[in-house]
């Protein structure tokens, strides 16, 4: 195929997590019709660049991913689409990106990936697009499951879709296995509640799962020799990243290190963060001049991340509905109005409780 020398196969090898060899063939025939298609009006040969795989990439889904519980292909977030959080950021990155990227270094200090990260916070402080933007910029598999994925009214078939969860994740290796809103499947054992055992059951598979006991005999390769090896990389392929509102009540044997071994604390953004987030809310909205954001990250006191979204999608309404479909631009009255109708979901009791948490428990298991 006459492709150009700008092309970095290794990184379009990276982006194509899950592709099968029949997968990458049809990638590369699409690729060269798309090319064939911008250069049809050209007398000269047609050479497939960059951009030609990229188009290719949006059409070819990996086969691995079809029928595929939690498996889910992940509109791109870039770092830089979320409003403050630098720490955070450097956290994640950290954790999950550099082991992947640069095995290597990691190797030679003796460090090894942790096996599962907790992230807990206020509702609306974008734990959900942190681990969308660390899928991104990892290249990696994305499976997502949430609390209504597991439940089922049958016994025992909540324990069996999270197995199939985690052996289709070892199968699409790296993958991130994102379980969300945790709190709502999983409980404390030390509660006794009616109902609990089924509770108690998917948590039971889970740390199997974090442990390395659940691979199955047929995932297995080579002779018994190789087999702790193989097991030991599998694992690091596979990272599990947990998000709850609710840490207090999650099971001690599942926060302790070893499985959940970073726990990192999503705060609700603060005065810097809130003007960071407005100006990546504003960035496609045509704001008058006499919008002032600083002003505005000066009174949004305890807004979260979603409730400034809400509020900058709110002042756009009413510019609308004040000028009609003739509106061109938001200005700061429409911002004022949007603050009377827009209140925060954040309450200084609220903030308490996770700041007592911080402080007590969970800040000494987040520094290990």
């Amino acid at each position: 195929m006459p492709v150009s020398s700008q092309i970095d196969l290794g990184l379009l090898a990276e982006m194509t997590v899950g592709y099968v060899g029949a997968d990458l063939t049809a990638l590369c025939r699409e690729a060269a019709m798309c090319a064939l298609l911008k250069h049809e009006k050209n007398q000269d040969s047609p050479q497939i660049d960059e951009t030609d795989f990229l188009d290719a990439l949006k059409k070819i889904q990996p086969s691995s991913f079809r029928s595929s519980i939690g498996l889910m292909d992940v509109k791109p977030v870039g770092w830089e689409q979320i409003g403050g959080l630098e720490d955070v950021k450097l956290k994640l990155k950290q954790c999950v990106e550099w082991p992947l990227k640069f095995p290597q270094e990691f190797a030679r200090m003796g460090l090894k990936q942790p096996k599962g990260l907790l992230l807990y916070g206020p509702p609306g402080c974008a734990k959900t697009t942190l681990v969308r933007a660390l899928a991104t910029s990892c290249y990696c598999s994305f499976v997502s499951v949430s609390g209504a994925d597991l439940f089922s009214p049958y016994v025992g078939d909540s324990e069996k879709v999270l197995s199939q969860v985690f052996r289709q994740a070892r199968a699409n290796t790296p993958a991130l296995v994102f379980l969300d809103e945790i709190d709502s499947v999983l409980g404390s054992r030390s509660v006794g509640t009616l109902g609990c055992d089924a509770r108690e059951r998917v948590l039971s598979v889970l740390l199997n799962e974090l442990d390395g006991v659940g691979v199955r005999t047929v995932e297995r390769r080579g002779n018994k020799s190789d087999h702790q090896e193989y097991q030991e990389i599998l694992h690091q392929n596979v990272m599990i990243v947990v998000a709850t509102n609710r840490p207090d009540v999650l099971d001690d044997a599942l926060l302790r290190p070893g499985r959940l071994d970073k726990m990192i604390y999503v705060p609700p953004p603060d005065q810097e963060g809130r003007l960071s987030i407005l100006k990546v809310c504003t960035n496609n909205m045509p704001i008058g001049p006499d919008v002032s954001l600083e002003k505005l990250a000066a009174e949004t006191g305890f807004f979260s991340g979603a409730d400034l979204r809400n509020l900058c999608k709110e002042a756009a309404l009413f510019a609308l509905q004040e000028n009609g479909l003739e509106a061109t631009s938001v200005k700061q009255e429409h911002f004022r109005e949007s603050l009377r109708t827009v209140k925060p979901s954040l309450s200084r009791e609220s903030l308490t409780v996770y700041e007592n948490l911080f402080k007590k428990g969970l800040s000494s298991l987040e520094d290990n």
